[in-house]
């Protein structure tokens, strides 16, 4: 059985107060008025059960709905299957993974003030997980939306498909070819689902909020909240030189974030300050950022 679909059963068990959740395939949905349910896009059902009739099963439902569309590509995640590596490292990930499903995000992860390193992430972990990336990525992809046309839709096109959409915009030779040329680049680091394209663009819009170029000055141990119709943060300091940074695809709940990161800060920051040494480039020195004395 896949670890993260049992982590994820378990988060939804706690998120509804249910005295179970499963997965059922085949057979006829639950009729008892103990249980509520909502179809999952592989044909399954994903089946939340209670000791007493539900009151009010619809709203329910939508919530089941919801936490389910947090993690609706579990199955096709790239590896949803994390590699392996360190075990405190894995144990982070596993909680970011958790938070943000929590807190409604896309995304969750760990960065630090100044070097490239992401600590922790809710997302598979790949080579070019890291600052300098995100802030490319961030770059490429405000750069191709302030042309009127979507990223995610355009990475979901061959090279035809995506000529012949962007031949019916108002974009100029040039600008095509430097948009042709961002997407190239982009698939380079690897195909990803629609889905875990979305997540990587708003997860680098994100850090870019907080540690790019016109990223304001946050203090030790403050928040930085953003609400965009195309981006959403919220960024939470702590130890001094980390932050906690939240990743929505547009406008959010501040209450449901400052709640979820109230509860799982203190484990985070222990995590993190138990972290090995990380090499943030190969041939660099190691770096190893701890709160000062």
């Amino acid at each position: 059985m896949d670890p993260a679909l049992l982590r994820f059963l378990d988060l939804v068990q706690r998120e509804l107060s249910a005295d179970d959740v499963l997965i059922e395939l085949g057979g006829r949905p639950p009729a008892d008025p103990r249980a509520v349910w909502c179809a999952l896009p592989n044909g399954a059902r994903l089946v939340a059960r209670f000791a007493e009739p539900v009151g009010d099963p619809a709203q329910l439902a939508g919530r089941l709905e919801e936490l389910s569309a947090s993690f609706t590509d579990l199955a096709s995640r790239d590896a949803g299957l994390r590699p392996s590596h360190s075990g405190s490292m894995r144990r982070l990930d596993d909680e970011l993974e958790g938070l943000a499903l929590r807190a409604g995000a896309l995304g969750a992860i760990v960065v630090d003030d100044a070097s490239p390193v992401v600590w922790g992430t809710s997302e598979p972990r790949r080579d070019e997980a890291d600052v300098d990336y995100a802030l490319l990525l961030a770059r490429w992809a405000d750069d191709v939306e302030r042309a009127g046309v979507n990223l995610i839709d355009l990475l979901d096109l061959d090279d035809a498909a995506l000529e012949q959409a962007l031949a019916t915009t108002s974009l100029g030779p040039g600008e095509r070819e430097a948009i042709a040329g961002h997407l190239q680049k982009i698939r380079e680091r690897g195909s990803r689902s629609p889905m875990a394209w979305r997540r990587q663009v708003a997860i680098a819009r994100a850090i870019d909020r907080v540690r790019g170029p016109e990223a304001p000055e946050s203090p030790a141990h403050g928040r930085l909240i953003t609400q965009h119709d195309q981006v959403g943060v919220y960024a939470r300091a702590f130890a001094n030189i980390y932050r906690l940074i939240l990743a929505y695809p547009g406008p959010f709940s501040e209450i449901q974030a400052e709640g979820a990161v109230q509860h799982a800060l203190p484990l985070i920051e222990r995590l993190v300050l138990a972290l090995p040494p990380i090499d943030p480039h190969r041939g660099a020195k190691i770096l190893h950022l701890r709160r000062p004395s």
